[in-house]
């Protein structure tokens, strides 16, 4: 296994165990009335989950598919890191412009390598079942 889809691999993990630690939170702070019986950010993390367990199971199986998933799940760097902590753990605006500010362009340069790694041969060879 190549080195990028062994990063790919731990990146993937990793966001999958943010989403878990942070999604009791996510369903304490959607309000279940009658009139929002649902919120963005629930649909938004529930979107991330689904393509999270379906990317890494097709990975495990060196998918073709697989590779087009991992690119899509290293951009989620940025969101996931710059914009769920500040809005689930209530964070004043002054820190939560702040934590934007630190963790933004660590974000992108997590999604910029893994992509770049993910697109070089070796990688793109490791996916080739049918």
């Amino acid at each position: 296994m190549p080195i990028a889809v062994r990063l790919w691999f731990a990146w993937a993990f990793l966001l999958l165990a943010i989403c878990g630690l942070l999604l009791p939170r996510i369903i304490d702070f959607v309000d279940f009335s009658q009139k929002a019986p649902f919120s963005l950010l629930g649909i938004f993390m529930m979107a991330e989950l689904a393509v999270l367990l379906f990317g890494i199971t097709v990975a495990m199986q060196r998918k073709r598919i697989a590779l087009r998933l991992a690119i899509g799940i290293a951009v989620l760097a940025t969101p996931t890191l710059a914009g769920l902590p500040p809005v689930v753990l209530n964070f004043p605006p002054e820190a939560a412009a702040g934590w934007q500010g630190l963790v933004v362009p660590a974000g992108l340069a997590i999604s910029v390598a893994l992509i770049v790694m993910l697109l070089r041969p070796a990688p793109r060879a490791w996916f080739n079942e049918a």
